[in-house]
Parts: structure tokens; C-alpha cells; sequence
């Protein structure tokens, strides 16, 4: 009993972030693939869309997404676009609108993130701000690229 447990566990190993699929009409079970994304970020001050795209692919490919640095044609495409808005007290608005696209172009859905900051404080690096914001975001976007 304790080997096959073993060999159970090694074979999750082996298969990765591949899915298993359960309700195939024979009664069998079939592996997917995890689905394949492609990053895009606009709008954002500084290094943000650098940031931006680089912590979200890191979040995504933790979590068992492939993710890709150039657009496939058979890549899920997650597209975030930026706005920062002055607001009162020396403070801004940052909004991150995240829209989720399938291959063939049709849009599965978006998340949408806003955050108050200082004034100014993303105007270079994001550093942490695109960690906690693609932390954030994450397991929202995967949801959508895994329907």
C-alpha cells in the first residue's frame, strides 16, 4: 500500500500543472493542458507596464498558467490598461482594468483593481505596488483562462 501511495504521489509530480479532466464519455480520465497567456499592460507611469506584466506572469506561472512573452496564436491574451487619477490629500487613484481574451478574440471576462497611493510614488519603479497588485489579480484571471 505505502509504494503505491509513493508511485501516486511521484506520478502528480511528474504531470505537473497539467489538469485532469474527469467525465470523458468512456468512463477515463485525460489530462489538459494548462491553458498558454499572453501579458500586455498600457497606461501605466514609470515601469509599470514593465512591472506590471513581469509580477503577473511570475503570480500566473505559479499557479500552474503557461504563460508566454510573445503572442501565439493559440495564447489566451490578458490585457491590463492603467489609469491614475489625481485625488484629494496628495493622492491618486490607480485603477487596473484586466480583460481576459480567448484565441479567437473574444473576451471571457476582466478584473478590475483600485488603489489610493502618494502622489507620485509610482512615477518610476512599482516595485512591491506590481507584486501586490498581479498577487491581487491572479487567481481571478486564472479562474477565466480556466472556465
Amino acid at each position: 500500500m505505502r509504494g503505491a501511495v509513493i508511485a501516486l504521489c511521484c506520478g502528480l509530480l511528474i504531470l505537473g500543472p497539467a489538469r485532469l479532466a474527469f467525465g470523458a464519455e468512456d468512463g477515463a480520465v485525460k489530462t489538459e493542458e494548462p491553458p498558454l497567456a499572453y501579458i500586455a499592460v498600457a497606461g501605466a507611469p514609470g515601469n509599470g507596464e514593465q512591472a506590471l506584466t513581469a509580477a503577473l506572469m511570475k503570480r500566473l506561472g505559479a499557479i500552474g498558467i503557461n504563460v508566454t512573452s510573445a503572442l501565439e496564436a493559440n495564447a489566451y491574451s490578458v490585457e491590463g490598461v492603467v489609469r491614475v487619477t489625481v485625488a484629494r490629500g496628495g493622492r491618486q487613484s490607480v485603477r487596473i482594468n484586466w480583460t481576459v481574451f480567448a484565441p479567437d478574440g473574444s473576451s471571457l471576462g476582466g478584473v478590475s483593481q483600485t488603489r489610493m497611493v502618494r502622489k507620485g510614488s509610482l512615477d518610476r519603479k512599482w516595485g512591491a505596488a506590481a507584486d501586490a497588485a498581479a498577487r491581487a489579480a491572479a487567481n481571478p484571471i486564472a479562474k477565466l483562462l480556466t472556465h
